[in-house]
C-alpha cells in the first residue's frame, strides 16, 4: 500500500477528502486539525468501544457509535460512518445479533482509520 504523506493520499485509502474539507468550512488547515483530533480521539475511543461491547453495555455502545458516525462523516471516512450508523440502529432496534455480526468489522475499520491518520500526521510532522 502506498504511504500516506499528504491529505491527497487519503483518497487512496477511501477518504472523501473533498467532503471532509467542505465539512471544515472549506479550510484545509482546519481539516488537518480535525484529522489530528480524530486521531487522538480514536486512540481513546477504540478500546472504550471494545470494552462497552464486551460488557454488553449497549446504551453506552450506542452513544459511542453515534459519536463515531458523526466524527467519521466529518473527516470523509464515509464507509466507517455508515458502519457505525448501522451499529447504532441495530442497538436501537435491539438487534444484538447484528451488533455481534459486525462489531469486529467496525473495530477493524476504525483501527485502519487511526493507523492511516497516524501515518499522515507522522509524515507531516
Amino acid at each position: 500500500m502506498e504511504p500516506v504523506r499528504t491529505i491527497s493520499d487519503l483518497e487512496k485509502r477511501g477518504f472523501d477528502v473533498e467532503e471532509g474539507i467542505v465539512m471544515c468550512a472549506g479550510d484545509e488547515e482546519i481539516y488537518l486539525e480535525v484529522l489530528d483530533a480524530a486521531l487522538e480521539e480514536g486512540r481513546e475511543k477504540l478500546p472504550l468501544i471494545r470494552e462497552c461491547y464486551e460488557r454488553k453495555d449497549y446504551e453506552r455502545y450506542c452513544i459511542e457509535m453515534h459519536g463515531l458516525k458523526n466524527a467519521m462523516k466529518s473527516i470523509g471516512a464515509g464507509k466507517l460512518s455508515e458502519a457505525a450508523r448501522e451499529q447504532e440502529m441495530a442497538v436501537k432496534e435491539k438487534r444484538f445479533d447484528l451488533v455481534d455480526e459486525n462489531v469486529e468489522d467496525v473495530l477493524a475499520q476504525y483501527r485502519d482509520v487511526i493507523d492511516v491518520l497516524n501515518e499522515l500526521m507522522t509524515n507531516l510532522a
